[in-house]
């Protein structure tokens, strides 16, 4: 399968697209409204009404929830650090970190979903008792597999991440946690053959899985465990449901190759 087969249309640049056709119509009308009115608008009503619509119209398109917020407090967060004159070298540098970070949701549409410690309990108590080699595919921060690693010094464990900043944290905690059987990868999982590992783990977002999950079913060896956490397959049941006892009731999805 082609690196580009999970991959769909980023939704970052419908976003700001959103923005823009939004915010420059109302800025133009900016004047007019102030004859209207008597008195010219502040910038922040601009901002505050251009962010309400913006939002009105992404959940309109079938964005998330997350989005739809991103859309509504980006415009008039941008005028209050402006007003608050923030040293413009900020803004640049906050940009890149944000990049960094969620580099994977312009790519994927895969947020930075990390999973809780009773889930890595849980998914400890999922794992055959024999030695085996375990894939975290968008590896994050590396929490599971850190604890994994020294829980089971029996197996190998690997992360592949492509977001560059979580994929060098993950990467140096995981040279400072001692463990000889951990390793972490700048590599995109539909790069991976997954038929070297005995236990392949995700958790993405609903926009990869069917790919994700055909690729698996082709490459992966009989008697192997695909783990999907939150994230079901559409038109595909999987063999075991666990339902972790943690706030938000997190379901590992268990299919066996």
């Amino acid at each position: 399968m082609s690196a580009g087969a999970g991959r769909q249309k980023s939704p970052v640049f419908a976003a700001l697209a959103i923005q823009l056709v939004i915010f420059i119509p109302l800025w133009l009308l900016r004047p007019l409204a102030g004859e209207l009115l008597g008195y010219m608008p502040p910038l922040l009503w601009v901002a505050l009404a251009g962010g309400l619509l913006a939002g009105i119209v992404t959940r309109g398109f079938g964005f998330s929830a997350p989005w739809v917020i991103g859309q509504v407090g980006a415009p008039p967060l941008l005028v209050l650090a402006l007003a608050l004159d923030i040293p413009s070298w900020v803004f640049p540098l906050v940009l890149l970190l944000l990049v960094l970070l969620f580099w994977n949701v312009a790519g994927n549409r895969v947020p930075l979903f990390l999973t809780n410690r009773l889930t890595y309990r849980a998914i400890e108590e999922v794992l055959p008792d024999r030695p085996l080699h375990f894939v975290d595919l968008g590896s994050g921060l590396g929490g599971i597999l850190r604890y994994l690693a020294t829980r089971r010094p029996d197996a190998r464990f690997s992360g592949l991440e492509t977001a560059p900043l979580p994929f060098a944290l993950s990467w140096l905690m995981g040279k400072f946690s001692g463990s000889d059987n951990l390793e972490m990868r700048y590599r995109d999982i539909f790069r991976e053959d997954l038929s070297q590992y005995d236990v392949v783990y995700c958790f993405l977002s609903p926009v990869p899985m069917p790919a994700l999950f055909e690729k698996a079913r082709a490459e992966m060896k009989p008697g192997s465990l695909f783990i999907s956490n939150s994230f079901t397959v559409p038109d595909h049941q999987p063999d075991e449901v666990v339902e972790v006892m943690d706030r938000r009731r997190t379901k590992l999805l268990v299919w066996r190759m």
